[in-house]
C-alpha cells in the first residue's frame, strides 16, 4: 500500500470527489433528467447490470442467512400486517409491494405466512427487474409484475406497500391515485423523499449502495445515475384524504430514502374503512 503524502492526498481527494463532490443537476422535466442519466448509466434504473447485481446480491444474502429484520422498511411493513390481522377472519393478506426490488419483503412475510404468501402477493417492478427475477430460484417462487393497474383491477388487494420508490417515477402521484380510487384498505408508504419545494434532479449513487446484502467485488463499484423527483407530502395526503382514508401513522420515519439537502423523510399509513 502506497502511504506517501502524495498518495494519501490523492486518495482523500478521490473520496471527497466521489462522495460529496457531485452536485445534482436540476431539470425542468423528468425526460430531461432521464436523458442526462442515460448518458451516464445505460438505461438508468432499467440497467441490466443493476438488476443482475441486485438479484445476485440478495441471493448471497439469503444463502448467508442475512437478517431481513434489519431492513429500514421492515417496521412499517410488519405494522401494516398487524393492522390486517386485526380483522375478524383474517388469513393471508393479498399484498402489492410496489418497487419491491428482489422480493425481500415477501421473503420476510413468508416467515409468518409460509409459502402461501408467495401466491397472495405481487412485487411490482420495472420490466427489466421482472425479467431478471425469472433467472433466480427464489425469484421464480414469487409473482413479479410490471403492470400495477392490472393487479389492482383483477385482484382484491388488502395492502399496498411501497418503500423508497415513488420518487423515481415520471409521476410519483399516479400510482397512488390508482390505489386510492381502488380503495385498497391499507396503504403504507416508507422511505419517502419529501420536500416543500420539489425538484427533479439526477441522483448519483455507487453500485454498492443498491440492493440488500454485501457488495460483490467482481462488479466493481461504478456510479449509477437515475432521475429523482422529490415529493410533496401534502399532495400525497390529499390524494387519500379525498377518497375517505384515515391517517393512522404520520411520522418522520427512516431517512434512508432522502436525497437532497432540504428534503425530509416520512412514513405514512392510511386505512380505508
Amino acid at each position: 500500500m502506497n502511504t506517501s503524502p502524495k498518495a494519501i492526498a490523492t486518495k482523500i481527494l478521490s473520496v471527497i470527489t466521489g462522495k460529496i463532490g457531485f452536485r445534482s443537476p436540476e431539470f425542468e422535466t423528468y425526460d430531461d433528467a432521464f436523458e442526462y442519466c442515460c448518458q451516464k448509466t445505460s438505461d438508468c434504473y432499467e440497467s441490466s447490470l443493476l438488476s443482475q447485481y441486485k438479484f445476485e446480491k440478495f441471493s448471497n444474502f439469503l444463502k448467508d442467512n442475512g437478517n431481513l429484520f434489519s431492513s429500514p422498511s421492515a417496521n412499517l411493513l410488519l405494522f401494516s400486517i398487524s393492522l390486517f390481522l386485526r380483522k375478524e377472519g383474517a388469513g393471508v393478506p393479498r399484498l402489492i409491494d410496489f418497487g419491491g426490488a428482489c422480493g425481500e419483503s415477501i421473503v420476510l412475510l413468508s416467515k409468518i405466512f409460509g409459502d402461501e404468501i408467495f401466491m397472495n402477493s405481487w412485487v411490482c417492478e420495472s420490466p427489466k427487474q421482472v425479467k431478471e427475477s425469472q433467472k433466480w430460484d427464489f425469484g421464480m417462487r414469487m409473482q413479479f409484475v410490471s403492470d400495477l393497474s392490472h393487479i389492482i383491477n383483477e385482484r382484491d388487494i388488502d395492502i399496498f406497500f411501497t418503500s423508497g420508490t415513488i420518487q423515481y417515477l415520471p409521476d410519483p402521484y399516479e400510482p397512488l391515485e390508482e390505489v386510492a380510487v381502488a380503495k385498497v384498505p391499507i396503504v403504507a408508504l416508507t422511505r419517502n423523499n419529501f420536500s416543500l419545494n420539489p425538484k427533479i434532479v439526477a441522483q448519483k449513487s455507487p453500485l454498492s449502495s443498491n440492493g440488500n446484502g454485501q457488495h460483490i467485488g467482481k462488479y466493481g463499484n461504478p456510479s449509477i445515475y437515475y432521475p429523482n423527483i422529490s415529493v410533496k407530502k401534502t399532495k400525497v395526503m390529499d390524494i387519500f384524504l379525498s377518497q375517505g382514508y384515515e391517517v393512522l401513522v404520520d411520522t418522520s420515519g427512516t431517512a434512508s430514502g432522502v436525497y437532497g439537502k432540504e428534503n425530509f423523510s416520512g412514513d405514512i399509513v392510511m386505512v380505508k374503512q
